[in-house]
Order: structure tokens, then sequence, then C-alpha cells
């Protein structure tokens, strides 16, 4: 390794663009020269009294500047004074062209490429999207070939034929029907959760849901001046027995639920447990909601809960978690006597989805894209999960081979709102079980690892909470 290190005393801007300069003045000065190994993170972060994060943004930079190229596991190294505008370029596959290896990624803009600052963020549920050309050509194709008004003029709340009929094959690879008459589009899942219980809850009524549940359906329950009441839970999800009794005794008109890979507790409903919750559905004329927005990352899970009642439930999925939030593509799919009241709400909620946003979707469907995409994710879960549980041996872990969150059990001597704030203050960010609560909270936390890009950052991250686990083990509370 090189002895070299930056001088940046008396500098002036973010210290990681200061590293950065002056990684670039040694190298043009001769002082570093191709082929020479920069100090690692931690130690370079040592000597400058800076944070590990700091450093892999200056090396990052550097990286943009064509000045170093880092290799997992081996370290970062020069390149040399100016890099071939051929080693930069960006290689462009050709118009309906894909390459299997989405893990291969290409160099794209600088904002992508720039290193995530700040805390750590294990409270975010968002992975990654795919970073590779293939969905930055269908963009241009899109703009190529649609006529204009097609994009940008009203349309009719049902969405475009053509728009279904894609959702509705996503719907039918999963054992729902694809009829496209059934499906609806929507501005993410997020967005078909309120359209549902907007068209089939009243204020007053009374909706039920797994007793640790999505935080936004509390936000929803006060907004639209529903009740909420959560149904005790076990290893597979909420408990027939119990579902039976509030169901008998508290007259419920829905019940909203996560059977597969539920967000926080990971656990995905065997199908004969959905099948016992459908007869209840049945018996007593309960309408369901389903959340299948994390099915594709548990390929082996039974078919959708929806599928065993059909008749009675609305199942919502989209693409926020395969292909990227920022799109806001979800669809709703439904009995054929709901649709045209969830149209209505989701004209009086957005008018109508974004028709660009659904034509990148229905290609990236129907060209096979979504499928590969999803198995990506599976693959980039199983990675990350490895670093987490590889650190947190002998811990109360809840979690699934290729999911992108956990669930941490804490002892009782472990106060989870004090360790959520004693994180924040080690700068990580983590979710602590009164956030999902519906009812008494139980004692532990969700840890999200697919938000941050760097594996770096994500195992620096995993480390500082275990240290404040084995803290905390002894009844002390410190900033590191």
């Amino acid at each position: 390794m090189t002895i070299w290190l930056p001088n940046i005393e008396g500098g002036s801007g973010p210290v990681y663009r200061q590293i950065a300069h002056a990684i670039r003045g040694a190298v043009n000065d001769g002082s570093l020269k191709p082929g020479d190994r920069l100090p690692t993170h931690r130690d370079l972060a040592y000597h400058l009294g800076v944070t590990v994060g700091t450093i892999t943004r200056s090396y990052r930079e550097a990286e943009r500047l064509g000045l170093v190229a880092g290799e997992v596991g081996r370290g970062t190294y020069v390149l040399g004074g100016l890099q071939s505008e051929l080693d930069m370029a960006v290689t462009v596959p050709a118009p309906g062209h894909f390459s299997n290896n989405i893990g291969a990624m290409t160099r794209e803009t600088a904002n992508d490429d720039a290193e995530d600052i700040g805390p750590v963020n294990f409270r975010m549920n968002c992975p990654l999207p795919p970073r590779e050309d293939h969905i930055r050509n269908v963009l241009i194709d899109v703009a190529k070939c649609t006529p204009l008004n097609d994009m940008i003029t009203y349309k009719s709340e049902y969405g475009m034929p053509g728009h279904r009929r894609a959702l509705a094959s996503m719907a039918g690879a999963l054992g729902l029907d694809d009829n496209p008459e059934r499906v609806l589009p929507t501005a993410g899942v997020q967005h078909g959760m309120t359209v549902s219980l907007l068209a089939t809850v009243r204020p007053g009524d009374l909706v039920l849901c797994e007793e640790l549940t999505y935080p936004n359906l509390r936000s929803l329950a006060n907004l639209l001046q529903f009740r909420l009441r959560g149904v005790s839970m076990d290893e597979e999800g909420i408990i027939p027995e119990a579902l039976e009794n509030l169901c008998r005794t508290q007259s419920p008109r829905a019940i909203y639920l996560m059977p597969t890979l539920h967000n926080p507790l990971c656990s995905t409903m065997s199908q004969k447990r959905r099948m016992e919750i459908a007869e209840l559905l049945r018996k007593y004329d309960l309408l369901l909601i389903e959340d299948g927005i994390y099915h594709f990352l548990n390929p082996d899970a039974p078919p959708p809960l929806s599928c065993f009642a059909p008749e009675r439930s609305i199942y919502l999925d989209g693409v926020s978690k395969s292909i990227g939030g920022g799109l806001r593509v979800g669809y709703i799919h439904a009995p054929g006597e709901m649709i045209a009241k969830l149209a209505s709400a989701i004209r009086s909620t957005c008018w109508m989805v974004s028709a660009i946003n659904l034509e990148l979707v229905s290609r990236l469907i129907e060209d096979g894209s979504l499928k590969r995409y999803e198995a990506w994710h599976r693959e980039e879960a199983a990675r990350r999960l490895s670093i987490i549980l590889g650190t947190l041996k002998g811990y109360d872990v809840r979690f699934h081979p290729t999911n992108y969150h956990i669930w941490l059990g804490l002892p009782d001597h472990i106060d989870p709102g004090e360790l959520v704030m004693n994180a924040a203050n080690n700068g990580v960010l983590l979710t602590a079980a009164q956030q999902f609560s519906v009812g008494h909270p139980p004692r532990g936390l969700r840890l999200c690892f697919g938000a941050e890009k760097s594996t770096e950052r994500l195992r620096e991250g995993v480390q500082i909470v275990e240290r404040l686990l084995q803290t905390s083990e002894f009844g002390n509370t410190v900033v590191m």
C-alpha cells in the first residue's frame, strides 16, 4: 500500500471534495502513480478525523473524475491523470436489448453514482432500482414512437386498454384472474389502499388488520375516520380463532392484510391458513384488502389469499419495490361489480395515473424485464442479508432469505425507543415496533437494508447496531 496521505489543512468546501481534489493534485504531480493503492477507508478516516462515509464519498468523487477505481475486496487504485474516453463511456445496448446480468452495473450520471451521505438509513423499506440502461432505452423509445397526445392528455380513470392488459398479466402470473376488466391502474400501492378504503368503508366502520401493520393504514384511519383493530398473530400471521372472535363480536366491515412477507415481521402465511381465513371472510361477509407488494421476493409463497375468496377480495400490487417507487405505478385487482366504484375513487384522488409512467411499466412487463428485475432483487437481498446476519449472530432475528428487511426481537431490559434514539445519535436510523403497532407493541424493531447504495455503509451501520446491543447488555448507553 502507498504511504500517501492527503493534506487538507486550510482547505475550503466539503471535506470529501477537498480529499478528492488532493488525490487529483497528487496524481498530476506524480506523488500518486498508476497502480498505487490508496489507504483503506477506515485508516484514512482515522488519520483525518472524519467519518468512514466521508472517505467513501471522496473516493467515489475521485472515481467519477476518472482518477481511481475501486475493486470490491481489494481496495481503491490510481488509474492516472486522464482515463480514456472509451473507458468513461456508457455502453448503451440497442433498443429492446436486455442484459441478463443486471448486477453488472453501468456508469450512469454523477448524481446516480454520488455516495449516500448522512445517517445510515435502515428505516426506509425502498430497495435500490436496478441500475442499467434498459429502462433509459425504453423511455427513449416511448418518446420516439408514442404519439404525444397519448402521453400528455387527460385519460380515463380506468386507464388505457393496453396498460390494463399488462397489469392484468402481472395479476395472472400470481394466480389471479387475468381479465383486464378486473384491473385498475393506481399511483402505487399506497394510493391503491386509499382508493380501496374510500370506496368501501364509511366513517365509523371497523377495519381489522394484523396487530403490527403498515403505518400508513393508521394514518388513513385518522383521515377517513374509521376504527382500526389489530388481530392477534402467530408465526404465520393472523390467528383464525382470533379473527372469528372479532367478527362474531365486533361486526367489522373490512380487513387489511399482508399475508406474504409481512411488514415488519417477515412472516408468510401457509396455504392452509389462507384457506381457513378465506372461509371466515365468507362466513362473516368480510371484505379483504390484500397488500401484495413484497410477494415477488418470495416466489415459493402460496397464491395470494385473494385467490381463495376472489368474490370479496381487493388485491393491491405495484412496481415500487421491483423497479422504482418514483414511477408511482400499481394496480387494483377486484371483483367486476366493484370496479366502477373504485374507478370513481381514483378519479376523486388523482383523476388518472400518468400515461407515460404506465407506458414505461407496461413495456417492462411485456418484454420480460420486470421478471428479471425481480430475480435480481432476490439475489441482491440475499447478498445483503448475509452481511446483516453475519454481524447479528446470536440475536433474535426473524428474516426471509430473499427479503430486504428483518425483524430484530429485543430482550426485556432493552427499551426499543431508547435503542432507536441512541442509534440515531450514532448515525443509524431504525424503526421501533411502536410505529407498526395497533395495540400493545412487542419489543423489537425493523431493520431495512435495501436503501443504502454502499454495502460498506451497510456493514458499518449494522456493526454500530450490534455494538449498541452489546452496550445495552450492561445497562449503558454511550455515543461512539
